[in-house]
């Protein structure tokens, strides 16, 4: 609250300090600048948007990867349970001991199982093409069309729909054919390179703005290291708390860790592609004002608001132009009918 002795528009004493000391610390002003381009973008809603769309498509593509490891590798018993006892195949061992047994699965309920699963996969892909060029301010009427937004789905979901998987796999096998800690970290090195390889191109195909591998290399870094310890807790929180549950409980228990754990990803994934935009469009630092009462601040909060009416952009005869007009902080009225 405004002293008598200050005016309306500035902040308190200690959160005046605060301000300027965030601003003076980029290991404060960067993660700040972060969370208030999230919250501007109304990224959560992005997010959920993201984890709903997994979450259909997670159980069709479930059935169809239990089957085809049920009948490829039955003579294999042992990459078999290598591969279930994974992140992604973890959902399918719940409640089951030794080997994974074959599947009954007639030819129509895998083809519709394989049809419902790519339509989930491709309104994930869709809906990450969305927040990405929301995030990085791209207007409507530029981005991809139909056809070139359908392929750019089926390209990320070949990328992060098999390939992150797969990177998953491979460390699982790698750490029980090699032993020791010297070459447990090696497979851990190469297992966050490979995921961050995979969330860079993943990044730079979700959107139509012009992005490059230095500009995406941050948040993809962050975002691999934070995929691979969802993915340990994901583990682990299903063996511990879901094996051994009752079958209503168990099965409400999967529904809900899957819906909380796809959210969570998506939000995580959202955030460090806001972090390759903060970096690259020098969006920091911004003040607190912004934060707290939506008044632009510092020459990053002005850069920023005045790109956001660029992005609703919907016809291509009608240019969106913004100016910048320094005004004086509105007064908060004592009551609200004033």
């Amino acid at each position: 609250m405004a002293t008598e002795d200050s005016p309306p528009d500035e902040l308190p004493r200690l959160l005046a300090k605060l301000d300027r000391l965030q601003q003076r610390t980029p290991a404060l002003a960067v993660p700040l600048a972060v969370y208030k381009k999230f919250s501007d973008d109304e990224a959560g809603k992005l997010a959920a948007l993201i984890s709903y769309y997994a979450f259909l498509s997670v159980f069709p593509l479930l059935i169809v990867l239990a089957t085809l490891l049920s009948h490829v590798l039955v003579g294999h018993p042992d990459l078999a349970d290598e591969i279930v006892s994974t992140a992604a195949g973890s959902f399918l061992s719940i409640g089951a001991t030794g080997t994974i047994q074959p599947l009954d699965v007639s030819g129509l309920a895998l083809a519709i199982a394989i049809v419902v699963g790519l339509w989930g996969g491709l309104a994930v892909a869709n809906a990450m093409q969305d927040a990405m060029n929301s995030i990085y301010e791209v207007p409507k009427v530029q981005r991809a069309g139909f056809l070139p937004s359908i392929l750019r789905s089926l390209s990320l979901l070949v990328v992060v729909g098999v390939g992150l998987p797969t990177t998953t796999v491979l460390q699982g096998l790698a750490a029980d054919a090699i032993s020791g800690p010297l070459a447990s970290i090696v497979t851990l090195v190469l297992a966050l390179g490979l995921n961050a390889l995979f969330i860079s191109i993943a990044f730079r195909w979700a959107t139509v703005a012009r992005t490059s591998w230095r500009g995406v290399l941050p948040g993809a870094v962050v975002a691999a290291a934070a995929w691979t310890v969802m993915q340990a807790l994901a583990t682990s929180l299903l063996t511990r708390q879901v094996e051994g549950a009752q079958a209503d409980y168990g099965a409400f228990a999967i529904v809900i860790g899957l819906l909380f754990w796809f959210f969570l990803l998506a939000q995580v994934t959202i955030y460090c592609a806001e972090l390759n935009v903060v970096l690259t469009s020098r969006l920091w630092p911004r003040g607190l004002k912004s934060v707290l009462r939506a008044e632009a601040d510092t020459e990053a909060d002005i850069r920023a608001y005045s790109q956001y009416p660029a992005r609703e952009q919907q016809a291509l005869n009608v240019q969106v132009r913004t100016s910048v007009v320094p005004m004086p902080a509105p007064k908060k009225p004592r009551h609200p009918r004033e």
